[in-house]
């Protein structure tokens, strides 16, 4: 068996400096409501997807949350009726405050495996009652969007899709052949996974090793270094 190694990978960030990173955009967005700041702080998770190749995600999700800026200031100067408004702020704040939020914990999840986060747990020793769950969401949530995929190219097969005539005639099928296969997957899957995790042994008291290679490297000081001055600037300087 092949020793599996971060460091064989060009650009790979500890989980630990994951962590932090996620921990600081999480509140960094709370703490100031200046624009600037708000850029700085979504800026770092749009990087970082970049560097690890989710364009489309990361795409996403700078082009929302620069459209949430303008929305934002076009508030200040047009007046809407009250039920607009507070639809208007509602999803304006949550795109400024959670999505730079959302958008680290996507990258931490595609970017980490279950073994690397297992270990960087063990070595700051967290509780296993915290470790086993969080693992296992790290196999969760990419199979539940390789199984939402193939559920919406099976609908497109069928041509059950928005648009066709099949959705004129029953609107509700979208829903109902979308979401009800999703379900079932999902409490599937879970099982499956939480029995893979309790047949490797996660649970068992013994103090376990680990053949995962982790640590910090030139890699994490730099992403550290670069997401602290751009903060720091933002915050001090061009407010």
């Amino acid at each position: 068996m092949d020793i599996y190694s971060t460091r064989q990978r060009s650009f790979h960030l500890d989980p630990r400096t994951k962590l932090l990173l996620m921990a600081v955009i999480s509140t960094a967005e709370f703490l100031y409501n200046h624009t600037a700041f708000m850029i700085a702080v979504a800026v770092i998770p749009f990087i970082l997807l970049m560097i690890n190749k989710q364009f489309k995600l990361g795409i996403g999700f700078i082009l929302l949350f620069l459209l949430a800026l303008v929305a934002k200031d076009i508030q200040s100067y047009v007046h809407f009726n009250l039920a607009v408004n507070m639809l208007i702020v509602l999803l304006v704040g949550l795109v400024l405050r959670l999505f730079p939020a959302f958008a680290m914990g996507a990258y931490m999840i595609y970017s980490t495996k279950a073994s690397e986060f297992i270990t960087a747990m063990s070595r700051m020793h967290v509780t296993r009652k915290i470790t086993i769950p969080v693992s296992v969401l790290f196999r969760f949530l990419p199979t539940m969007h390789e199984e939402s995929v193939s559920i919406k190219d099976a609908m497109r097969m069928r041509e059950i899709q928005f648009g066709t005539k099949k959705f004129w005639r029953n609107p509700l099928a979208l829903i109902e052949y979308r979401f009800i296969p999703l379900m079932i997957s999902t409490v599937k899957i879970g099982d499956e996974l939480s029995a893979a995790a309790l047949t490797r042994g996660l649970d068992n008291p013994v103090a376990r090793t680990n053949i995962t290679e982790i640590g910090f490297t030139f890699y994490d000081l730099i992403t550290l270094l670069i997401s602290a001055i751009m903060l720091s600037v933002s915050f001090f300087v061009l407010r």
